[in-house]
Parts: structure tokens; sequence; C-alpha cells
């Protein structure tokens, strides 16, 4: 196999032109390993200026979403700090947008949350804008097939069954893009579900997700009080629907 070639079949792995972000760990190291090697790359892409990006982490080095766009050249986005001596509560990351947004410091049209460790841009981010725009909604969230929560709130799930555009997929708080007051309306509605010990993630999965048990719906009688903020996000879908919604057909976002 020539050079080219080798190439040509490796730029198809990246799936570049396909979604703009990948969020799943293997896949996105993956990609990140390749794109490494391709020069053209390095600074091809930039910041839309009509769009913050952020991401939220206590790690003490820089981890791959930033990498990533480091190397891409994305720069100006913004980093929300969790104190490393307290548990991470995957909750607070609701809260930790919702403060940013509050704030309204550098307020653009749209805003972009990653999750930290893994994700990574694979194309240009203003494709994410392009997306947001063409789904008819304010604000979307990624989807995975992942059914942890649903058995504690079944009633909800039940209505996401009358909605949903493929079967099968479901809301993911790891990855969404919407309208920065209309974000930060659902954010504040999310607040309302969060509690000083709401579980962490080790918590989280030692009650099986509660997808086969019942111990997370025992551990939290007032569900999702206290849950995980994809629980939350989940629950209060409804409420705001059809302007938050799910990328179900993964045009967003490339995942399991």
């Amino acid at each position: 196999m020539t050079n080219k070639r080798k190439w040509t079949e490796r730029m198809k792995k990246l799936r570049l032109g396909h979604q703009p972000l990948t969020h799943i760990n293997r896949k996105a190291e993956f990609q990140w390993g390749l794109m490494k090697e391709h020069p053209g790359l390095r600074y091809k892409f930039r910041k839309p200026d009509n769009l913050t990006i952020l991401t939220c982490h206590n790690y003490g080095e820089k981890p791959l979403f930033e990498l990533n766009m480091d190397y891409l050249g994305i720069m100006g986005y913004v980093v929300l700090r969790w104190p490393r001596e307290k548990p991470f509560r995957t909750a607070h990351r609701l809260k930790l947008v919702r403060d940013y947004l509050r704030s309204g410091a550098n307020k653009t049209d749209f805003v972009l949350f990653c999750d930290a460790r893994d994700v990574i841009f694979s194309d240009d981010p203003m494709k994410v804008i392009d997306v947001l725009e063409n789904g008819n909604c304010d604000l979307l969230f990624c989807s995975t097939m992942f059914k942890g929560g649903w058995a504690c709130m079944p009633e909800v799930f039940a209505w996401t069954q009358t909605v949903v555009k493929k079967r099968g997929r479901y809301l993911n708080a790891g990855t969404y893009v919407g309208e920065w007051d209309f974000t930060l309306e659902v954010l504040e509605r999310a607040m309302y579900f969060l509690t000083d010990d709401s579980l962490t993630a080790e918590e989280h999965n030692a009650t099986g997700y509660g997808i086969n048990t019942d111990d997370l719906c025992k551990g939290l009688p007032d569900f999702p009080m206290g849950a995980t903020d994809q629980h939350i996000l989940r629950y209060i879908h409804r409420e705001f629907w059809p302007r938050m919604d799910v990328d179900y057909m993964n045009q967003l976002v490339y995942r399991n």
C-alpha cells in the first residue's frame, strides 16, 4: 500500500467531515492519536466569536479536550475548576456552568459544554452551531444508549418514548450546545435538585447505575434530588421540550 493510500485510510478513520465532536473515550483517543500525526491539522481551526466553549475538571494537568483544542488552534475556551480537595460530584458541573452563564462574563450567542477527559473536536467548531440551528431547538444534548437512572423515573421514560427520534438513544449530559439565555434557564431549573452530598461518580457506579437493581432508587428516595447531572437533565427534559432536545441521530457528536 502506498503512503498516500495509507494516509487516505487514516483520514477515513478520523471521520473528518462527519460529526464535529467525538465523545467516547476509546474512539476519541484513537482519533486524537491520528490527528497528531497530521501536520495539516495543527492550528487549523478557531473558536467562533459567537460561541463560548466550557469544560470543567479538577485535574492537575490538561486533559484530552484541552490538549486537542490547543493543537487545533481553538483558543479562548473556559475551564471551570472544581476544588481538588473536594469529592467531584457530577451534578455540580451544572452549578459551575450555571454560575458562569449567570455572571454574563464575555457573553456570546451560544455556549458549548464538553466533558474534559473523553471529548475531542474532530472538525470545525462552527459546525457545532450549524447542527444546533438545523435542529429546530435551542439546547441540544448528545445521545447515548446508556439506560442508567430510568428505573427511578418510569413516567419520564415513558414520555421520552413518545418524542424520541431513534429508539434506544437517550440524553447524555457530557456534551451539549445551546443558546446562552435558554441554557441558563434550564440549568436554573436543574439547581432545584442539587444537594451538598449529590452522588459522586464512584457512588453512582456502586449502585449499578440504576439499571438492573433498585439500589439507586432506594438510596435517593426523593429522586432525582441528589442524583447525577445526567439523571436531573433527563428528568426535566419534558418541561423544556421541544426547545431542549437530544441529538438522537448523532449529528453533533460521535458516540456509542
